[in-house]
């Protein structure tokens, strides 16, 4: 389900952890250079390329990952009011969060990833922030400084569903099972029927979908995304297939391509998947 050339607002957050161009931050300006805006352009769609850089001379995983989520946010609400369709390329999953701030109340989450991305500062051995935004987004942690994103409301469990979760701490893959988000683990995801149950029972929940894939959802011996890719990972073509049924069914409105680090990826592998993926995303999306 290809629709017509809907105009793009391509959003570039080159960072990773707070630190600017380096590891997954790296991986967006990466992204741009290797002609993402280009390719779009060539298939008919109207693009304006943001790149979001902080303004506080001081920057720290913290301030700085909540820093542009507000900016994210801001951008995104721009571009619904344009008639754009937000499109970021980012090198940490917690910047979704700033999209579905942006987004209408009415938008769902399908989020692809090789984690769960559901552990909390207490749940947390490493205390790793971004092993926490989809408990963010969720409204399981951080609720005080979410609270100050313009436009953020807790995304209920339901509204949401994680494809090709599979290396997870015991006390998250728990907490995971004990919540109401829908799961797909690789095996499952495969599964035809499977994925149309899920999408089925998530569009008679929202409107409309944010679609977020964090690369190190593929198998690494396919293409490696980053130093925390995992085994037994879903292909580029279960990818496609899973988007292409979803859209089908469910109207897709923004997109996120995160965590790819150039660094593991000397081949270019990766590189050329999350390419090919931000021409489907732009494909299959629509503006509200």
């Amino acid at each position: 389900m290809i629709l017509e050339p809907s105009a793009i607002r391509l959003l570039e957050v080159p960072y990773d952890s707070g630190h600017h161009g380096q590891r997954m931050g790296a991986g967006p300006s990466a992204l741009v250079e290797a002609g993402a805006a280009q390719r779009l352009r060539d298939r008919g769609h109207p693009v304006q390329h943001q790149r979001l850089t902080v303004s506080s001379s001081w920057q720290a995983e913290l301030t700085t990952a909540f820093e542009l989520h507000r900016m994210i946010a801001a951008e995104t609400a721009a571009a619904r009011s344009a008639g754009q369709v937000p499109l970021l390329m980012s090198g940490n999953c917690n910047a979704t969060l700033g999209v579905l701030a942006g987004s209408a109340p009415e938008t769902g989450l399908v989020w692809f990833d090789a984690h769960g991305d559901f552990n909390t500062p207490e749940t947390d051995p490493g205390g790793f922030l971004d092993g926490q935004g989809l408990a963010m987004i969720t409204g399981h942690c951080w609720t005080a400084a979410t609270a100050r994103v313009p436009g953020f409301r807790p995304l209920a469990d339901d509204r949401v569903l994680l494809v090709g979760a599979r290396s997870l701490d015991d006390r998250e893959a728990g907490a995971l099972r004990d919540s109401g988000i829908a799961w797909l683990p690789p095996a499952r995801a495969r599964e035809g029927s499977a994925v149309t149950a899920a999408v089925t029972a998530l569009a008679g929940r929202v409107q409309r979908v944010h679609v977020h894939i964090d690369l190190d959802v593929h198998d690494p011996s396919t293409a490696p995304a980053n130093s925390y890719a995992a085994p037994d990972g879903l292909l580029p073509g279960d990818v496609h297939s899973i988007l292409l049924h979803l859209a089908g069914r469910i109207p897709v409105g923004s997109a996120t391509l995160a965590a790819w680090d150039p660094g593991y990826d000397v081949e270019d592998r990766m590189r050329d998947i999350a390419l090919d993926l931000v021409e489907l995303l732009a494909g299959l999306s629509s503006a509200p």
